[in-house]
């Protein structure tokens, strides 16, 4: 359950891509860019009125996209909604470089067995890993088609994170197993 709870937001910000990249690819990058502004100003109002709380990665979200979204529009120049991402994985890259940021994701199970180095040294792998995709994506948007840009933002992150997903799930079980043998931590 855990698991589940831990993939909602992943799920819903890679159907937000989706539905981006179709729409990019089906209308073009100015009625892409127009509804994804629409949308995240209508979620951010709908959060707002309903009294949730806005937490700090959809206020992110909501500058970026209206701003860069904006001066796409503005400007009719694609190149400032396609560098977004890197501005958003370098923001989450630093947010990622604080040393507890993974204790309200990680299940009771694993901070009993492990040492708190390697849920430490799991943060900062994450955090490396947002600043290269922040290099890429601006690599990718200087070097490629739009549309190849548009397939590497729908596929690239999303099969980068679940790899370093899937590489610390089987270490962190793999340690597990050792201090549930051992009767302590390692």
């Amino acid at each position: 359950m855990l698991v589940v709870r831990a993939l909602i937001p992943i799920a819903r910000d890679l159907v937000a891509t989706f539905v981006f990249v179709a729409l990019f690819w089906t209308f073009g990058v100015y009625v892409a860019t127009g509804v994804g502004v629409s949308l995240v100003v209508a979620q951010t109002l709908y959060m707002h009125f309903k009294g949730k709380k806005i937490g700090a990665l959809q206020w992110l979200s909501l500058v970026l996209i209206t701003t860069f979204g904006g001066a796409t529009m503005l400007f009719h120049n694609p190149h400032f909604i396609m560098v977004k991402p890197s501005l958003l994985w370098l923001a989450l890259g630093v947010v990622m470089l604080r040393r507890d940021w993974m204790a309200p994701y990680v299940p009771p199970i694993i901070t009993e067995h492990l040492a708190e180095r390697h849920i430490i040294r799991a943060g900062y792998a994450y955090a490396a890993l947002m600043f290269l995709l922040a290099v890429i994506n601006v690599v990718v948007v200087k070097v490629a088609s739009p549309n190849f840009w548009a397939a590497y933002a729908l596929l690239g992150p999303t099969v980068a994170q679940g790899l370093l997903l899937l590489v610390f799930y089987f270490r962190f079980r793999e340690r597990i197993s050792e201090s549930m043998r051992a009767g302590t931590k390692v």
